[in-house]
């Protein structure tokens, strides 16, 4: 079995930012896939664009009643607008040394799927009219679709660790934050880890949490001899039969998921779990959905009650 090593995370990070407008071709190809089906979050509100017409009744402003469409009727006509107040959306994709290791050569990184997945969802909220910003020194922020490679850059130069890098990070209040990683850091710093998740749902912040996981994280094919390392290339552990520890191998990584989850659900946000051996397209229409819902039952800086949750049984696989 081919196995990306960990210990090359400076040189594949490095191939990654090379392979950028790659990417970004990709995820807009995937956002593309997606929009057509999709609905703006359409909402009355404050704004210049015609929404629709709808009855009048007592106690509404007549300075919204549309007279040359009610004089075609026996009926008074409210002229609604649409909602166009911009929402904030803060993508951190946490792209830790591990984020670059691969099971096989024929499945993408973790890393290079997380920017995928990160990219095509800014690109679906900034066309729906919102403003998508990452945690990288300058905290970048951008309006527009065309500025997709300043952001997707801007990502490359986030926070690599929650726990160690996570605690400087404030993010505006009523905002919206998603972190997408593997979140392996929970398996030895998760109370560390999962304090900065609780802090940056403060605030009245929603948000989601996305697992990306390779396919043998979730049922290790490993058969025989196996040696593990960590990500400074020091060996942790060795197995002569690796098939004697499998076992325990999958309940400590259920334990590990789990932890994931809670820290999300502490702060009612969304979890969802992705594996990069399969479409990221049902991840992004479930995290678009989310957000749509969320903002059109909490209005446009609010919050409300979550009504998506993926993964969020008791694991069984």
């Amino acid at each position: 079995m081919a196995v990306t090593a960990v210990h090359d995370h400076v040189a594949a990070a490095r191939s990654l930012a090379a392979r950028l407008p790659q990417l970004i071709d990709e995820s807009r190809r995937t956002a593309i896939s997606l929009r057509s089906g999709l609905h703006g979050n359409r909402k009355v509100g404050p704004g210049s664009d015609f929404w629709q017409f709808r009855p009048y009744v007592p106690g509404d402003p007549t300075n919204q009643i549309d007279w040359r469409r009610s004089a075609r009727s026996d009926h008074t006509f409210i002229r609604q607008t649409e909602w166009q107040a911009s929402h904030n959306y803060w993508i951190w994709p946490v792209l830790s040394p591990s984020m670059y290791w691969s099971s096989s050569d024929k499945i993408p990184s973790k890393a290079e799927r997380t920017l995928i997945i990160s990219i095509a969802l800014a690109d679906l909220l900034i066309r729906n009219g919102e403003t998508v910003g990452t945690f990288d020194g300058e905290r970048t922020r951008i309006t527009s679709a065309e500025h997709l490679e300043k952001l997707a850059h801007a990502m490359l130069a986030t926070p690599h660790s929650i726990a160690e890098q996570g605690g400087t990070i404030h993010a505006g209040r009523k905002h919206s934050i998603l972190l997408l990683g593997d979140f392996l850091e929970f398996s030895d710093q998760g109370e560390k880890t999962g304090n900065v998740i609780r802090r940056l749902g403060q605030y009245q912040n929603d948000g989601a949490l996305v697992q990306i996981l390779d396919p043998a994280e979730i049922s290790p094919p490993f058969r025989g001899r196996i040696n593990l390392f960590d990500t400074e290339d020091q060996m942790i552990y060795r197995s002569e039969r690796f098939e004697d520890i499998a076992d325990g191998f999958r309940q400590r990584a259920q334990k590990w998921r789990a932890s994931v989850r809670d820290a999300a659900r502490h702060n009612d946000w969304l979890y969802d779990r992705h594996v990069t051996s399969e479409s990221a397209s049902p991840t992004l229409l479930a995290l678009y959905q989310h957000l749509s819902e969320r903002q059109n039952q909490s209005g446009s800086n609010g919050r409300g009650r979550p009504t998506l949750h993926r993964h969020n049984q008791q694991e069984t696989s």
